[in-house]
């Protein structure tokens, strides 16, 4: 087979990979999404948050969705069949690039015109997403190709995450420094910025040049990580830590002897040894403290467009939900990585059965949840919180952790399928907390329909003296059990 029958064939195979595990239908949820939230903006946010929303969105999915993609086909041997044949890396790296980068480049392209509006210069912008989502494809299979596991490669994409998007700090004003035009978000800003406004010639220059010559070299950086870290590996189970010394799934000898002894030593020795779940474990409380930090000199820079003290209560308790999604997204991972390793079936037909199995994801997901709510609603000290009330909204909020974790286990087949769905995390979190800022009573109730809404709702009237609170709280209570009940069920069925 030609190298040209070979590419096509490579592509269709991606793209039918990427819509099979949900690529593009949670990026279709999140396009309306971002259409919808763009045009809700005023005239004057609205260029700003587009620019903002397409560069850290869009043009960067495949940064992520491109270690799932590896780690699979590593897992599946399909990289060592590529090796001897005619597609080889150059044709393996291409169809990734271009399928993501066509996808990121639809959905920022149809957020810009349906959500801003007023594009300008099309050509730019089209051309400046697709330049730029190219880009963080191949970093991102750089970052991904020396790691074992998705979860070590998260801590490292945090690492990535924080040095490529630091411009974004002098597009909102903290921080201006020329040692930024080095890093590959900033061309990517101007070239999405250019979309909307007219720009000099020197910075369209400077923006495509630069991200041109970023894609030759990003390539060649990519092709030597695929030759050194994958081709000349070693065995490509191993990369998903499927490096077992018999047959039998990991933990199904312990989970035959003690089953929950045993679940309680892997999830201790997983949080240990693991950096990503370290980091995870201080992310709430280092996040509150950041807000508590920071915002008000963010008030202070917003002050000329928007007043932001009325929404430090909706800013606060926010951080009752924060906690549990993580936790929860780690617990979910959790029940994946068992269910793929065969580790959930073991547990099924043990003593622990799978009653047992969903009570103890249930329980300690609330328990994490909980430790990690309380104090980041004590750090973040926005508004004067009483403690009757903290304590409330930490208890409801905490329920989100299970409901979370059952949701990735009924909803994912795979950490492919998981990973796809935490895209929609951040409209889960902050949508609710929006809708509280944004729309009147009673129309906002319609929200109720989330398990989110329910504690940053009894939160703010906790805080504003509102006795209301307490049934808040309760009404949480109620619809995340229902949401536990529905999606336990779903995922015992699964698992049957």
């Amino acid at each position: 087979m030609s190298f040209v029958n070979s590419f096509r064939a490579m592509l269709g195979w991606d793209v039918r990979l990427q819509i099979r595990y949900g690529f593009y239908a949670v990026y279709a949820i999140l396009t309306v999404g971002f259409i919808l939230g763009l045009r809700v903006l005023g005239p004057g946010l609205r260029t700003d948050a587009a620019v903002l929303l397409i560069v850290t969105d869009p043009t960067v999915l495949g940064f992520y969705f491109i270690a799932s993609l590896v780690l699979f086909e590593k897992g599946e041997g399909v990289l060592d069949a590529l090796v001897v044949s005619p597609l080889g890396v150059r044709g393996y790296l291409a169809s990734k690039v271009l399928s993501l980068a066509l996808l990121a480049t639809t959905s920022g392209t149809l957020a810009a015109v349906l959500g801003h509006g007023a594009v300008s210069n099309l050509p730019v912008l089209v051309v400046g997403i697709l330049l730029s989502a190219a880009l963080f494809v191949l970093i991102g299979f750089v970052a991904v190709a020396r790691f074992d596991s998705i979860n070590a490669y998260f801590i490292s994409a945090a690492g990535w995450g924080t040095v490529l998007f630091l411009p974004l700090f002098e597009y909102v004003g903290f921080v201006e420094t020329p040692l930024f035009y080095l890093l590959p978000a900033k061309p990517a800003i101007v070239l999405v910025h250019a979309g909307f406004s007219p720009i000099a010639a020197w910075e369209l220059a400077y923006a495509l040049g630069y991200l041109l010559l970023g894609n030759v070299v990003a390539y060649v950086w990519a092709s030597r990580a695929f030759r050194r870290h994958i081709v000349s590996g070693g065995d490509p189970g191993a990369q998903l830590g499927h490096h077992r010394q018999t047959n039998q799934p990991r933990g199904a000898v312990s989970a035959a002897r003690l089953p929950v002894v045993a679940l309680i030593r892997t999830d201790v020795r997983n949080w240990l040894r693991d950096p990503m779940l370290a980091f995870v474990a201080v992310a709430p409380l280092l996040l509150s403290s950041i807000i508590r930090v920071g915002m008000p000199t963010v008030t202070q820079m917003a002050a000329p467009a928007v007043a932001l003290e009325p929404y430090y209560p909706v800013i606060a308790g926010t951080m009752a939900v924060f906690g549990p999604a993580i936790y929860g997204f780690v617990a979910g991972m959790f029940v994946l990585e068992d269910r793929e390793q065969g580790v959930l079936a073991a547990y099924r037909t043990s003593p622990l059965s799978a009653r047992g199995y969903l009570l103890y994801r249930a329980g300690t997901a609330y328990a994490l949840s909980l430790g990690a709510t309380l104090p980041a609603l004590v750090v973040v000290g926005l508004v004067p919180a009483p403690p009757l009330v903290v304590l409330g909204v930490a208890a409801v909020a905490a329920l989100g952790g299970p409901v979370l974790a059952f949701t990735f286990g009924s909803l994912a087949s795979n950490t492919i399928e998981g990973i796809a769905i935490s895209k929609l995390l951040n409209p889960v979190l902050l949508g609710p907390a929006l809708i509280i800022a944004l729309v009147p009573e009673p129309l906002q109730l319609l929200a109720g329909v989330s398990p989110t809404y329910w504690p940053v709702k009894a939160y703010v009237a906790g805080v504003s003296d509102d006795p209301l609170w307490v049934g808040y709280v309760l009404v949480g209570i109620v619809v995340h059990l229902l949401f536990l009940l529905v999606f336990a069920r779903l995922f015992q069925n699964r698992t049957e």
